[in-house]
């Protein structure tokens, strides 16, 4: 397992990732402006799905890899809309 940081370093800052998660919580960090938000009601919709493609293969991330982590950045999407949608 890895150990990832937060900045804000308070008490609650540091939390594991295991090792085969890594890529794709890499990657949602780096999608962190990728969110799709509807202009009229500010609903956050999820993460925009050509940003996805996009960022995964400017990565470089092999195209046999792609659909594993996209299936886990949409998990971490899911636990993260209705936080983003209070």
């Amino acid at each position: 397992m890895a150990i990832a940081e937060r900045e804000d370093n308070d008490d609650e800052s540091e939390f594991e990732v295991f090792q085969e998660n890594w890529q794709a919580v890499m990657d949602f960090v780096r999608l962190r402006r990728c969110w799709r938000i509807d202009r009229f009601t500010n609903i956050c919709d999820g993460l925009d799905r050509l940003a996805i493609e996009s960022t995964l293969r400017m990565m470089g991330i092999k195209k046999r890899k792609r659909p594993e982590i996209l299936q886990k950045l949409e998990i971490m999407e899911d636990a993260a809309l209705p936080i983003l949608n209070i």
